[in-house]
């Protein structure tokens, strides 16, 4: 009963002498909240992400083999805002009353001297740890310990450290990249083909997206995305149907277009009145500017419905 109430205590003085507030609603930026994770030392989160790939909302484009880092540390203060921040906490802890006043000075007394051995030392070199904002990334804060560590003025770049690097800022970016469904007309229009004519598919052009992830005021700690737009594929569900697919760019149809100049599917058998699905994948190349990182590739779909008739002839006698 005794370490539940140092525990609650302690979660109360860091939440109400916490520097950013703990209770915050999940968003784009960061989230979690003050209820009730031990020694909660939050801090929202500072990976800043721009790009003509990111729109801050929707469903990301990732795989689902696909793990970014959902929780991370990030640099957080000084070595003087350092010693405010035990200061303030410890203030509020010792006012809880007289039973709480040995377990405030013991912590106080071992924070300093944990802060102390690194005197003279510039930058922000003490880093806290921060989340995403989602689910995944309040499960990873909870599990994840200590909740503040000492850094130093060269962030180590290693894998798997949770320490926030290019390396994970690229993944982040990846995380966020969105990427458009592809836009595609028919022709014949109107939904409507026949049964051995090549029914054109006009697949639009996207242009290269990129998402940069960052924490500002960190030079060295910046990655940008590149996704480039790849072969389209076509399938179609129904009526024994060939495909030309496989290219780049798909065009809308022109007089004089032969078969080989774009892409088409040829349904070999009437739908009966029904509708035939003709489903459109465009492939997506990703890069990144950070040395030896390899990212999953992109696939969106879009999908239309044809009837297919059959071509009727007319015989004068």
């Amino acid at each position: 009963m005794r370490r539940l109430r140092t525990t609650t205590t302690l979660t109360a003085a860091l939440l109400a002498a916490a520097a950013v507030p703990a209770a915050a609603n999940p968003g784009p930026q960061g989230g979690g909240g003050g209820n009730g994770r031990d020694f909660n030392v939050y801090a929202r989160s500072l990976v800043h992400l721009e790009g003509s790939g990111y729109r801050g909302g929707g469903s990301p484009n990732v795989p689902a083999h696909f793990k970014p880092p959902h929780c991370w540390y990030q640099p957080r203060y000084t070595q003087s805002e350092m010693y405010q921040w035990a200061r303030r906490i410890f203030e509020v802890w010792r006012h809880q009353g007289p039973d709480e006043q040995p377990a405030a000075i013991e912590w106080y007394r071992n924070i300093r001297a944990e802060i102390r051995a690194h005197d003279g030392e510039s930058g922000k070199i003490w880093w806290f740890l921060s989340d995403d904002g989602t689910a995944e990334g309040a499960a990873c804060y909870s599990r994840t310990r200590p909740f503040y560590r000492y850094v130093g003025p060269r962030p180590p770049v290693a894998a798997n450290d949770g320490i926030i690097d290019p390396v994970d800022l690229a993944q982040i970016a990846r995380a966020n990249l969105r990427l458009p469904k592809p836009g595609l007309t028919l022709n014949p229009p109107g939904g409507r083909s026949f049964v051995g004519l090549e029914t054109w598919v006009q697949v639009s052009d996207p242009a290269n997206l990129t998402v940069t992830a960052s924490v500002r005021g960190f030079p060295q700690l910046t990655a940008t995305i590149t996704a480039v737009p790849g072969k389209v594929t076509i399938t179609a569900k129904g009526g024994d149907a060939d495909v030309q697919d496989g290219r780049t760019s798909c065009p809308a149809y022109s007089k004089g277009a032969g078969a080989k100049d774009g892409c088409w599917v040829r349904f070999n058998r009437s739908s009966l009145g029904g509708r035939y699905t003709i489903t459109v994948t465009r492939n997506w190349t990703v890069t990144t500017n950070v040395a030896g990182v390899t990212l999953p590739p992109g696939r969106v779909s879009a999908s239309t419905t044809v009837r297919v008739d059959e071509i009727q002839s007319t015989v004068v006698r």
